[in-house]
């Protein structure tokens, strides 16, 4: 790795837009992106391929490089650990019948009944912890083009804040943690299947934020099902997390991929970029990436 790294002329390949949790348009990430000089993004929102072709004709359309990326949420069925699982190079299907996407629908169908249950529990008590009630409609007001019903859809409809303010924090902690009443959690597929299956549909997938979900131990396996990649760069990645990516992308010749997992107002971190992966640290793999992305439509 390179001691003094710039984001310019950098990647961050994990960020999501309105088409599921983050607060920004694929064009204000772009404009975003080009403001702190990245040469590429990848905009990977949660389990749907439905927006695909539309972030890639946001990106065509303003002449800057994207993949077009999935971020699915599983679980490790060892040990119960949650995992995600970046996907790149995907193409969705006319009739969502890819093995991917027949996978990834369960997910956000699921999780969207969920945050609706969730929504309606709220406002069933009347809950006002900012002085504000929030009503299923707010909450479906909220979402624009989300492609799923998410929690952070109905912070923003209950509270107003940013997920970096501390009153939101202590909300979001009393509703939907330790016991609150809005707790509630759903299924994921196993990770096995999730990589199997983004292969079979021609994907790239890439293991998410290790650090954060402890998902070092399910890397073998991954590999053996077909993982192809490693986050090593992740604001939830310290820098001995880091250098075990890379270790790891050695030992089973995959490839590292770093992002900001930016989410707007939606997210902690503060801004495209906030961490990125330097063209050099990427090597030839996220170069051929955003050349396979050139032919998906």
């Amino acid at each position: 790795m390179q001691e003094h790294r710039s984001v310019q002329g950098s990647f961050d390949l994990h960020m999501h837009s309105v088409y599921s949790d983050g607060s920004q348009s694929v064009q204000t990430l772009i404009t975003e992106a080009r403001e702190r000089g990245l040469s590429g993004i990848a905009v990977t929102d949660h389990d749907s391929l439905r927006q695909l072709s539309s972030v890639r004709a946001e990106a065509r359309k303003m002449g800057f490089p994207v993949i077009a990326g999935v971020e699915a949420s599983c679980i490790d069925a060892e040990t119960g650990r949650k995992i995600h699982i970046l996907c790149y190079g995907l193409a969705a299907t006319a009739d969502e019948s890819g093995p991917l996407e027949l996978l990834v629908n369960e997910t956000l169908a699921r999780r969207t009944a969920n945050t609706l249950w969730q929504a309606w529990t709220l406002e069933r008590t009347g809950i006002a912890p900012c002085g504000r009630k929030a009503s299923v409609a707010d909450v479906v007001e909220v979402l624009r083009a989300s492609t799923g019903v998410y929690k952070q859809h109905v912070m923003q409809a209950l509270t107003g804040l940013g997920y970096r303010d501390g009153e939101y924090q202590r909300v979001y902690r009393r509703l939907f943690k330790n016991g609150g009443i809005a707790e509630r959690d759903i299924s994921y597929p196993d990770a096995l299947a999730i990589v199997r299956a983004a292969r079979e549909q021609g994907g790239v997938p890439v293991l998410a934020h290790p650090q954060q979900m402890d998902s070092w131990g399910a890397i073998p396996a991954l590999v053996k099902a077909g993982l192809m990649g490693i986050e090593a760069f992740h604001p939830d990645n310290d820098a001995v997390a880091t250098e075990e990516a890379f270790r790891l992308a050695r030992q089973y010749g995959i490839l590292c991929t770093g992002g900001s997992d930016y989410h707007g107002r939606y997210g902690a971190p503060e801004c495209v970029g906030a961490c990125f992966i330097t063209p050099d640290e990427a090597g030839e793999s996220v170069a051929q990436l955003f050349d396979q992305e050139r032919l998906l439509a």
